[in-house]
């Protein structure tokens, strides 16, 4: 008796084995897409940040620039504004202004002493008027000179200040002129108005001496201070801002 023979099995796809295999390929394709979306996101935000680094880079530099430059303009004016300027293989000499003739030598010592002469007469005669302001207010009063005391007090303190610029050489054409007012005013009102200009017995005339004043101060009003004085290196340091410009 013979054996039966075994049967045979054939095999066949299982119908529910291919919907497994779509969702995971499925599954698989939105994961990788995903992925390439995060990748060219962060490539994106990368691109950018890339990006807003270079401009604010790009920013720091033109505010560096401007910064020097606005600096290099500050120096040059400042350079300007004193008169002086950087050396190049451009530049040429500039000679230094000329010195006006009174600043000069001779003529420096003569406006000095000039000065230094009317200085004394005025601030010792300012001295006097302010130390004995009891006698100076008296002789005004006698001279029928209103509000003599304090006439007295500004008249003493204008012969000090007076006698300082002289010294000093500073607003030497405004104290020349003041000087002259001064004695002008003294002829007029005090010397000159209640009495003979010649008296007898007496040499000269009267108010002889504040017509010399007069006279020196317009002098020193028309020709100014001299080389010697602070009104002279003001003056020359104007002409070398003024040749430099």
């Amino acid at each position: 008796m013979s054996s039966p023979e075994p049967t045979k099995v054939i095999e066949d796809d299982d119908p529910a084995n291919e919907p497994t295999v779509n969702i995971s390929i499925a599954e698989a394709q939105k994961r990788a897409q995903a992925a390439a979306d995060a990748i060219a996101q962060r490539d994106a935000a990368a691109k950018q940040q890339a990006a807003a680094d270079a401009q604010a880079a790009q920013d720091e530099a033109d505010r560096k620039a401007d910064d020097a430059r606005i600096r290099n303009q500050e120096r040059e004016a400042r350079a300007k504004a004193l008169g002086t300027v950087e050396v190049s293989e451009d530049d040429v000499d500039v000679p230094p202004p000329e010195r006006h003739v009174n600043d000069k030598f001779l003529g420096s010592l003569g406006l000095g002493l000039i000065r230094l002469v009317l200085a004394a007469l005025l601030g010792v005669r300012g001295i006097q008027v302010l130390w004995n302001i009891g006698a100076t207010t008296t002789w005004l009063t006698d001279n029928n000179i209103p509000y003599a005391t304090p006439i007295a007090w500004a008249l003493g303190a204008l012969l000090v200040i007076i006698a300082l610029l002289l010294v000093l050489g500073f607003g030497t054409r405004l104290a020349g002129l003041l000087t002259a007012a001064l004695a002008i005013a003294v002829l007029v009102f005090v010397r000159w108005g209640y009495a003979p200009v010649l008296v007898s017995g007496q040499a000269g005339y009267l108010g002889d001496w504040d017509v010399m004043v007069a006279g020196v101060g317009l002098a020193v009003f028309c020709l100014g201070s001299g080389g010697w004085a602070v009104d002279a290196a003001m003056r020359f340091n104007r002409a070398k801002r003024k040749q430099y410009q």
